[in-house]
Formats: structure tokens, C-alpha cells, sequence
């Protein structure tokens, strides 16, 4: 499968020590595997950072792009496998010979590979607008780019050093980053942050849900539903639909009970966590106060999700509670 082509599914394990890195890996692939059934135009790449070294797990070798085409999951595990002992050995090699010296202004692991990403996504852009087309998947359908980034984060510290042109960018060409948080140790205030920016989920492990692989299927799978009903755009199409759940509820504000119709578009519905725009709206370039006084003059924001209440108010109730 030429990459150029298809649909990439990022996942970036940044560990720590703190789980068992073969029961992570082995639950990544479960997840991963059942992905790309689902979405039958995806193939995926497994990034794994220890310690600011980091390495591509999945595909390192050029025949291993085949097995997405023969859904040779046996394969994919063994070449997983492989690579992973390889990086540790070579890192335990490496921390031998650590000179802090030399190390101090090396580039940080999750910013070299999030410009790797950009690169290939503009590349593909490049392909599809000069229509190279690839042969196994030459149907005539959306050409848009459907990537997704998904961060795994073993460790205490967030994502802070994340340079924020990457995530302007990759905002710039609608590619979501979710972010799962595997350490309750970590306050997750950036790694919210990022995920109210760029559109995606958040969520994290508690002694309730501590389940790695049941999270991963269960929040971030791909549902195949048919988002349009012939009688409302006289063709049925095939999507992707990455909301968590969908209902045909309509929402209500929690103080006036003004009832806002579900459209099923994500953008009626706007989550506003205080503490998490404070911290990232350097990167916006309206802060978070100003979204708040210009709520009236806004008719695409409908409801707003308060973290803070647990609760979601209309653009009035919420005007009201800032003042």
C-alpha cells in the first residue's frame, strides 16, 4: 500500500517505565488491527519515545506496507516485536555512554516526529493534487486527507515542550491529535489543552478505568455508520464517524433548559474548559475571555460544555455566569 495514498493512523507511545511495555504494545496492536478493518482505507505507523530517544516500530522494513494489503496481522506483530528489542538494546547502549553535555540541546523526540508528520501529510497533499492515484484504492471517492494522531503518555510530565507551530499546522490541515493519559499522576493540563485546540479526545486511566485496550476500542474506534439519509441528500454515503457516541437527544442548557436541536455536527456543541484555554491560548488567537464576551455574535457557537460544572449552558446563561 503506497502511503502517499492511503489514510494514516499515528499512534505516539511516550514511555516511562510505568507500564509494562509489552502488555502496552500488544494492547496498541489490538487496537490498531481492529482499526484498520474497520476503516479498510487506513494503514498505521507506531512511533515509541523512551527517554527523548525514539523510533518507528511500525513499518521499518519494505515489505512490511504489504501486510496492511494482506491483513497479515501475524507479521506485523512479529516485525513490531523485533524492532522493540532492537531500540532497547540500543538505547541501553546508548545510556552507557550518556554525556549530558552533549545531550542538553538535543531536539526533543515528540517535536521531531510530529514535523515528521507534517512533512508526509503535505507530500500526500502534493500526490493527490497532481492525481497520482494508487491501484488498490483507485475508487473515485473524497480526496481529502483523513489522518489522525493518537498520543499514549506513560509518564508523569505532559506535553509542554510540544512546539505549538506543529499544532497550529497540523490544526491547519484538520488532523486531530487524542490524546490517552496513562499516568494518574499527571495533572493533564497541556494534554487537554491541545486536545480542546486541535479538536480531538481526551481521556485517561483511573483505578475505575484502567482497562488500556478496552479504552483504546471502545473511545477511539472508527464506527462505519452511514452519516446521510438518502431522502435528505439523495445519496447514501460510507464515512468514517469518530464520535464517541451518537444520539438523536436533543440538548438542553442545565439553567434554562433551552433546548438546542441535535444537528450531529460537532461544532454545535463547543467545550470550554477555563483552566485548559488559559494555559494554551497563546496558541489561539483569540483568548478565551474574548470568546467569552463575543459569544452573542457568534451563531455557530450553540452550547458550551463548563469542566469546572460538569455542566452545559446556552450563549446566555453562560454570559451571565462570567459576570
Amino acid at each position: 500500500m503506497n502511503s502517499t495514498n492511503s489514510n494514516t493512523l499515528y499512534i505516539i507511545l511516550n514511555y516511562a517505565l510505568n507500564n509494562n511495555i509489552y502488555k502496552l504494545i500488544s494492547s496498541i496492536e489490538k487496537y490498531c488491527f481492529s482499526f484498520i478493518s474497520l476503516s479498510l482505507k487506513y494503514n498505521f505507523q507506531l512511533y515509541l519515545i523512551y527517554n527523548n530517544s525514539y523510533t518507528l516500530l511500525f513499518p521499518t522494513k519494505v515489505k512490511d506496507p504489504t501486510y496492511f494489503i494482506t491483513s497479515n496481522y501475524t507479521e506485523i506483530t512479529k516485525s513490531i516485536s523485533e524492532t522493540l528489542n532492537n531500540f532497547f538494546e540500543n538505547v541501553s547502549q546508548a545510556e552507557d555512554k550518556y554525556n549530558p553535555n552533549e545531550n542538553s540541546n538535543s531536539p526533543n523526540a515528540i517535536n521531531i516526529i510530529l514535523k515528521k508528520i507534517l512533512l508526509e501529510i503535505n507530500q500526500k497533499k502534493k500526490s493527490r493534487q497532481t492525481g497520482e492515484e494508487n491501484f488498490f484504492l483507485s475508487i473515485k471517492a473524497n480526496n481529502e486527507i483523513n489522518d489522525r494522531i493518537i498520543l499514549i503518555n506513560d509518564s508523569e510530565d505532559d506535553f509542554d515542550i510540544i512546539n505549538q507551530k506543529y499544532l497550529f499546522l497540523l490544526k491547519k490541515e484538520k488532523i486531530k491529535i487524542d490524546i490517552l493519559s496513562l499516568n494518574e499522576n499527571n495533572k493533564n493540563t497541556t494534554s487537554k489543552a491541545i486536545c480542546l485546540y486541535i479538536d480531538g479526545f481526551f481521556d485517561h486511566v483511573t483505578k475505575d478505568k484502567n482497562n488500556i485496550e478496552q479504552i483504546l476500542i471502545q473511545e477511539y474506534i472508527p464506527i462505519e455508520i452511514k452519516e446521510f439519509l438518502k431522502k435528505n441528500h439523495g445519496t447514501i454515503q460510507n464515512s468514517i464517524n469518530y464520535n464517541k457516541a451518537v444520539t438523536n437527544e436533543d440538548m438542553c442548557c442545565s439553567e434554562c433548559h433551552k433546548v438546542i436541536k441535535n444537528k450531529e455536527e460537532r461544532n454545535d456543541i463547543n467545550i470550554n474548559n477555563n483552566d485548559s484555554h488559559l494555559s494554551f491560548s497563546s496558541m489561539n488567537s483569540n483568548s478565551s475571555n474574548n470568546r467569552i464576551n463575543n459569544i452573542n455574535s457568534n451563531n455557530n457557537l450553540k452550547l458550551f460544555y463548563l469542566e469546572s460544572e460538569k455542566n452545559i449552558f446556552c450563549n446566555v446563561c453562560l454570559k451571565k455566569k462570567q459576570h
